[in-house]
């Protein structure tokens, strides 16, 4: 199973929309930690990030689950964000991955 998960993350890296997500996903992480102290200023990183990645990769429900996590203050330092994308492009195989 974990060499499944790791072919369908090499496929994903493959395809330009993915590296653009996990772009802006480790992007907006990294960015959170520097305006953690700056609420109003995360909440738009937060939604900007949100738009990007459905604008990318489409709807997705868990998609809102990671902006979920993000709104819970003290769970904003966690990489939601990066995870999700990565989990996605991991369970990915069962659709088509366009180059």
């Amino acid at each position: 199973m974990l060499r499944r998960l790791a072919h369908n993350l090499r496929r994903a890296w493959g395809a330009p929309r993915w590296r653009g997500a996990l772009l802006i996903a480790v992007l907006s992480d990294a960015l959170g930690f520097g305006v953690v102290l700056f609420p109003p200023v995360q909440w738009f990183l937060d939604a900007a990030t949100a738009a990007a990645l459905f604008a990318i990769l489409g709807f997705r429900w868990t998609l809102l689950s990671a902006l979920a996590v993000e709104a819970v203050p003290g769970l904003e330092l966690f990489p939601a964000w990066t995870l999700v994308v990565l989990s996605l492009a991991a369970t990915e195989g069962r659709q088509r991955i366009d180059p």
